[in-house]
């Protein structure tokens, strides 16, 4: 069972808590290779645009994606940002974090935050 704890900190059953990243952290992140940015919106939000460079995983699919003993993709340690509805996202990383991973986070401001800081790195 999820429960909120504080601003922008979500627990998972009784271990996993899951914080936010801004998205320029997310961004340095995946740019320095430490992790991987998954857009978890769901399919009538993606109309929005793509992330580019992000794994697009339907939210229903989460623990199949990440389930197991490994991905293949990503590795237990690697750093995981989750973009997807600000309702849902805090949620989305608690589970992944529940599935073993260490360094879970969702994008503070979701796919907005993550669009602007991709402009401004463009400039």
């Amino acid at each position: 069972m999820d429960q909120q704890v504080g601003a922008g900190e979500w627990k998972t059953g009784e271990w996993n808590r899951v914080d936010a990243i801004s998205a320029t952290g997310a961004m340095r992140v995946v740019g320095q290779g430490r992790g991987v940015v998954v857009d978890a919106r769901p399919q009538v939000r993606r109309h929005q645009g793509s992330l580019p460079g992000a794994v697009v995983v339907d939210p229903g699919e989460v623990s199949r994606v990440f389930g197991g003993t490994s991905t293949g993709w990503v590795h237990h340690d690697s750093e995981i940002a989750v973009v997807s509805v600000p309702s849902e996202a805090p949620r989305i990383a608690a589970e992944i974090a529940d599935m073993g991973y260490r360094n879970v986070h969702y994008v503070d401001g979701g796919y907005t935050a993550m669009n602007r800081a991709a402009q401004r790195d463009s400039r």
